[in-house]
C-alpha cells in the first residue's frame, strides 16, 4: 500500500490512477455497513487518520486499511455522514509523509560505491575503483559515517526550498528512506529488516561550499536549512517491495537526467545501519534511515580545481527537481529565491 497524507493532513491510500482513498472514513463506512455500533470511534481506533498512530497499528492496521480500500473499490463512495471517500488527483494536495516532528532522520554518508568513487576523484583528486572500495570495506578500512537531518527541514511534494544565503553550491541527492515501524534497541543485523515499515524518498539537499568539519561550515550546517529535506510522495509499505536492493533511482534537474543509479551499489544496507545505530540509542515508530545516494550529484561531476569547484552544475533559484525511485514514485520540488 502507498500511504499518503493529503489535503488537511488526512491519511490516504494512493491508487494507480493517482486518486486517493480516505482510509479512516472508508473504514468507518465499512463498519457501519456491517452494523457495528460507534463506527467512527471504531475507525479512529483501528485505522486512525494520524500517520504515526497508524504506523503503530502495524500489520493489523494495514489489513484493516486494505479492507477499507476494497470496500471503496466495490463502489461505496460516501461515508456515513456523506463524507467523500475517494478523491481525484486534481482534488488532492499531498503533504510530506512525516510521522511527527519528534522523529529521528539518520543519514548514511558516502554509502554507495559509485558515488564514493566519484567523490574520491572530485574531492581528493584521487582515483579508485569499486573493486578497491569493496576490498577496503571487507578489510574494515572504509569506516561508516553519517549525520542527522532535522524534521523541521522537511517539505512535502511540490514544496519550495529557499536558496540559502551561505552557499553558491547547492547540491541534490536522491535517497531511499526506510521508515521504522516498531520500537527497537540492540537490533541484530539479521533481524533489522523486520523493523522496517516502509520506504519513501528524501532528496538530501546539501551546501557544498565548506568542509565537513566541526566549524560553522561543518556537516550539520551544510545539511540542515529550510527546505533541505523534500520528502514523499508516499510511504510504500515494505510488503510491496520485493527486493529493496534492486530498485532503480534517478534525479532530473530542469528535465535533465543527472543521477541514474541502482540500490545495488549500496555499501551497507538498512539492517546494518539499524543494528549499528541501535546499539546506543532506541529507535521508535516513524524514525527514518536514509541509505545514501548514487553517482551523479553536482559535486560528483565537478572536480576541484585549485581547491574549488565550478558552480555551474549546482542548483540555482528557479530549478525544478524530480527525484524518482522505482516502486515508490516521483518527488518533485523547486528551488526559489529567498524572500
Amino acid at each position: 500500500m502507498k500511504l499518503v497524507l493529503f489535503n488537511a493532513g488526512r491519511l490516504g491510500a494512493l491508487q494507480h490512477d493517482e486518486s486517493v482513498i480516505d482510509l479512516n472514513f472508508a473504514y468507518a463506512a465499512l463498519k457501519e455497513s456491517e452494523g457495528v455500533n460507534r463506527f467512527y470511534i471504531k475507525a479512529d481506533a483501528d485505522v486512525p487518520s494520524d500517520l504515526m498512530a497508524f504506523i503503530k497499528e502495524g500489520k493489523e492496521g494495514l489489513e484493516r486499511a486494505s479492507e477499507a480500500v476494497y470496500f471503496v473499490k466495490d463502489g461505496n463512495l460516501e461515508g456515513p455522514m456523506g463524507e467523500k471517500l475517494i478523491y481525484k488527483p486534481d482534488e488532492v494536495t499531498l503533504r510530506a509523509p512525516l510521522p511527527g516532528m519528534g522523529i529521528k532522520i539518520a543519514m548514511a554518508g558516502a554509502n554507495f560505491y559509485d558515488h564514493s568513487v566519484d567523490a574520491y576523484r572530485s574531492l581528493r583528486g584521487a582515483t579508485t575503483t569499486v573493486e578497491e572500495l569493496k576490498e577496503q570495506v571487507a578489510r574494515g578500512e572504509y569506516r561508516a559515517w553519517g549525520f542527522w537531518k532535522q524534521p523541521t527541514c522537511v517539505i512535502g511534494p511540490d514544496g519550495e526550498t529557499p536558496y540559502p544565503d551561505r552557499t553558491e553550491r547547492l547540491d541534490y541527492e536522491v535517497e531511499l528512506a526506510a521508515v521504522i515501524g516498531r520500537e527497537c534497541k540492540d537490533v541484530s543485523e539479521e533481524e533489522g529488516i523486520d523493523f522496517i515499515y516502509g520506504y519513501t524518498i528524501l532528496n538530501d539537499l546539501s551546501i557544498r561550499d565548506g568542509g565537513s568539519g566541526g566549524g560553522p561550515d561543518g556537516l550539520f550546517y551544510a545539511k540542515n536549512f529550510e527546505g533541505s529535506a523534500p520528502l514523499g510522495p508516499c510511504i510504500v509499505t515494505a510488503d510491496e517491495i520485493e527486493d529493496v536492493y534492486k530498485l532503480s533511482m534517478r534525479q532530473w534537474v530542469n528535465g535533465e537526467l543527472r543521477q541514474d543509479g541502482n540500490m545495488e551499489s549500496i555499501i551497507r544496507g538498512y539492517s546494518w545501519w539499524l543494528s549499528y545505530l541501535s546499539r546506543d540509542m532506541p529507535f521508535f515508530p516513524g524514525d527514518m534511515i536514509c541509505g545514501g545516494t548514487c553517482s551523479g550529484t553536482a559535486m560528483d561531476q565537478t572536480p576541484r580545481v585549485d581547491g574549488s569547484t565550478d558552480p555551474k552544475l549546482f542548483l540555482n533559484p528557479g530549478d525544478e527537481l524530480e527525484a524518482w525511485i522505482e516502486g515508490v514514485g516521483t518527488l518533485k520540488s523547486r528551488i526559489v529565491s529567498k524572500s
